[in-house]
């Protein structure tokens, strides 16, 4: 209940405001800020940083930068903190995918359940961390999560001021990080219920090898840092690229360089 009405609410209600702000003035130049913290959030931070290296070890021995370059992306990005999310991930979401210890599976509780409700059940006392251990030695990574909600609200009213000195007005942070900000929580929730709603996507994979309800949903593939390609992740969870068929181009490759430079990819 907390995360919900402290981030999740606010951080999607200030974005769509940001975003009829941006219609109705015309100010479409600034989309590129939008996009440019659309890639940090979502892509690096969370798809990158959360979901692939934290959660699936993808990278190993990473440089302390690109640690926290991750791990402060990926805070930014509205969807709590490391340590919950790997716990939620790795402990409860791949272990029991689709059935009532999945965290936010959509096959028995339905849309709202998966993109926004699940939410209220999931919390310190509900998620055992033990599954996030490892990032329990790093100390960045712990006072993150502590501090969470004024890292985030910290950070809004740092850019807005920093928006205010330079530009006198409040358009970067509005346009810029609360649209992105919205983007990134829509985003990956959506991809709890299409990901495992097969009718809407494809799977690749017979039952036999993946006998879960998880789906391929190739417009969250594109637009979602390869997320959507959510069964393939499935069957090969400790894979850097979810792309399996040739047409199927996660766009979390373009990030390798960087990735290469601060860690060492397993192969």
């Amino acid at each position: 209940m907390k995360f919900l009405l402290t981030v999740y609410l606010p951080g999607v209600l200030a974005g769509i405001a940001s975003l009829a702000f941006l219609i109705y003035n015309g100010d479409w130049q600034w989309l590129f800020s939008t996009l440019i913290f659309w890639i940090l959030l979502s892509g690096l931070g969370i798809a990158v940083g959360f979901h692939r290296i934290y959660s699936h070890r993808c990278y190993t021995n990473l440089a302390p930068w690109l640690d926290r370059l991750l791990l402060i992306c990926g805070t930014l990005a509205g969807q709590g903190s490391s340590l919950t999310w790997v716990s939620v991930h790795r402990g409860y979401h791949h272990p029991f995918t689709d059935t009532y210890r999945d965290p936010h599976t959509p096959v028995h509780e339905g849309f709202w359940y998966a993109v926004m409700l699940w939410y209220l059940k999931v919390n310190d006392k509900t998620i055992n961390h033990r599954y996030a251990v490892n990032l329990f030695r790093r100390p960045f990574h712990v006072f993150m999560h502590k501090h969470y909600t004024k890292v985030l609200y910290g950070f809004v009213i740092g850019l807005a001021v920093i928006s205010w000195l330079i530009w006198g007005h409040f358009k970067l942070v509005a346009y810029g990080y609360l649209i992105a900000l919205m983007i990134s929580i829509l985003q990956d929730n959506l991809v709890n219920y299409f990901g495992h709603a097969p009718r809407w996507g494809y799977r690749n994979f017979p039952n036999d090898i993946d006998p879960t309800q998880s789906s391929n949903f190739w417009l969250l593939g594109y637009l979602g840092f390869g997320q959507g390609f959510h069964q393939n992740h499935h069957v090969y969870p400790e894979r850097f690229d979810f792309g399996v068929k040739w047409w199927e181009f996660d766009p979390c490759r373009l990030f390798k360089p960087l990735l290469n430079l601060g860690g060492i990819e397993r192969k």
